[in-house]
């Protein structure tokens, strides 16, 4: 071989021999970040976080937050995921020696809705429920973090309504109080639970029914926020029930004779006039147009018929028969010149009425009777200093219990300084004090009030009436007596109801 072409060939391969080779050094960086629920306010814990390209996968802290250390320089898609949510990416771009910040805002998923509250408290379709009640369920999600990112909506209705009342709103808590419902009727309530959007969930239907009206056999005006108000309630307060609730006068409360209508007077319509309305204050009916009004006469006064089928009382100097329906008005009898009609009682036996008589003067008073046509009438009380009112008549319509001033006092205002509650026998005309005849000073009237109102019991046995101040308007309260005139024997005069006036019982 020539030599020549030999050092010519290993020439070269001297020279790639003795090159250096050289090797760019790897740049970091990092990225942080907080990952957030829909509202971009609140932290997602224990959201999975990755990379593309690839570094390290984590989950969020407590406070939504992540941090990815020693990042090679380079662009990246972050991506945070969590049951309940869409997954979520953004794009950063990672330098070196700095720290990249990322904010993820996660978005629900349709499995993100809560779930339906359950087990209703009361129960579905309970019966006997107070009128005030707490309602409660059950969250599903109350043993995880999604309970803390859960409120909740509570609408109620009445059966027949189509237009619920939102009685809470936005709130935690798996229960809420309602109050003020009424008697004997069927409600309907539902729940809706909301998540972290506006994804929610309706939970089904509940209803339950309150408890009847309570049976009571008094009923009584009383002052509620200025005005009268009509109430029933047994001996005490346990089963206190507000029948009205008006921005007027609503008083002078009587029970019809069967026993399932409240008849009383309102001046809802300026002039007082009769209303009736069922035992739990429902159906308000408006039976007179001719106003109970007159001669010391403010809506007060009027009776039931024996029968329950019409209504008496006094329009100016005229009294009035009406039936119940608010047909058949009929004047029946007309008072003394000068005179009005106030207060009547018909007899249990329907053949004969007391009434009193008013005159512009309220002092000046008498009480008449008559048969249940008008005809007849007499005087059975005549006028004597004092005020003299509310007449009526024992069960077996041979006497008449009233009230009178025995003081005497007059003045220009209508006040009564010692009002005694009488009866008095229609045949004998034997009058009896009952404020005066106890045996020991606890049965009879405390000095410095007034007796007022009184009727007999359903059976005769007790009187039921208005013990009150004698200082002018001071509210009364309702007292009960035994109905034994005779004078030797304890009248048990003993409080039944506090503050409360013109009391009947059934």
């Amino acid at each position: 071989m020539n030599m020549k072409y030999l050092v010519m060939l290993l020439l070269p391969l001297a020279i790639i021999s003795c090159t250096e080779n050289t090797v760019t050094p790897t740049l970091y960086g990092s990225i942080s970040g907080t990952v957030l629920a829909p509202d971009g306010k609140t932290p997602v814990p224990g959201a999975s976080v990755t990379t593309n390209p690839p570094t390290s996968a984590i989950a969020t802290a407590s406070n939504g937050t992540f941090s990815i250390d020693k990042v090679p320089v380079g662009n990246y898609t972050v991506t945070a995921s969590k049951s309940g949510y869409t997954q979520t990416s953004v794009s950063v771009a990672v330098t070196s020696g700095e720290t990249v910040q990322a904010v993820i805002f996660l978005s629900s998923s349709a499995s993100s809705a809560p779930g339906a509250p359950t087990t209703p408290s009361p129960t579905n379709q309970a019966t006997d429920q107070p009128l005030s009640l707490n309602l409660s369920w059950h969250n599903p999600a109350q043993a995880s973090a999604a309970a803390d990112t859960t409120w909740f909506d509570v609408y109620l209705y009445q059966s027949g309504s189509t237009l619920p009342d939102l009685i809470a709103s936005n709130i935690t808590d798996t229960s809420t109080t309602v109050s003020n419902l009424k008697y004997n009727t069927t409600y309907f309530w539902q729940v809706v639970a909301r998540g972290t959007d506006t994804v929610s969930t309706n939970g089904n239907v509940w209803s339950f029914t309150t408890i009847s009206v309570p049976d009571n056999p008094y009923v009584f005006a009383r002052i509620v926020n200025g005005n009268y108000q009509i109430f029933s309630s047994d001996s005490g307060t346990t089963n206190l029930v507000q029948l009205t609730n008006d921005n007027y006068r609503d008083w002078w409360p009587r029970f019809n004779p069967l026993h399932n209508l409240i008849a009383f007077t309102s001046d809802a319509n300026v002039d007082p006039q009769i209303y009736t309305m069922g035992l739990d204050g429902s159906n308000v009916f408006q039976v007179t147009t001719v106003s109970v009004s007159g001669y010391g006469n403010d809506g007060t006064g009027f009776c039931w018929s024996p029968d329950g089928a019409h209504l008496l009382y006094g329009h100016n100097n005229m009294l009035y028969r009406i039936d119940a329906d608010g047909s058949n008005l009929t004047q029946i009898a007309t008072a003394p010149t000068g005179m009005d009609f106030t207060e009547c009682s018909y007899s249990p036996q329907g053949n004969r009425i007391v009434a009193l008589a008013v005159g512009p003067n309220v002092y000046d008073s008498e009480i008449y009777l008559m048969n249940s046509d008008g005809s007849d009438t007499t005087v059975l009380v005549p006028n004597s200093p004092g005020a003299t009112g509310s007449p009526s008549f024992s069960i077996d319509g041979t006497e008449v219990l009233y009230t009178h001033d025995v003081s005497g006092y007059q003045d220009s205002q209508g006040r009564m300084l010692d009002s005694h509650i009488f009866e008095i026998n229609i045949s004998t005309k034997q009058v009896v004090d009952l404020s005066a005849n106890g045996q020991y000073a606890a049965d009879n009237k405390p000095d410095g009030t007034n007796d007022l109102y009184p009727r007999f019991s359903p059976d005769g046995a007790y009187i039921i009436f208005e013990n009150a101040p004698n200082t002018l308007g001071s509210q009364g309260s309702i007292w009960v007596m035994s109905s034994n005139a005779n004078g030797t024997n304890d009248n048990n005069r003993h409080l039944l109801i506090p503050d409360g006036i013109m009391p009947d019982w059934k």
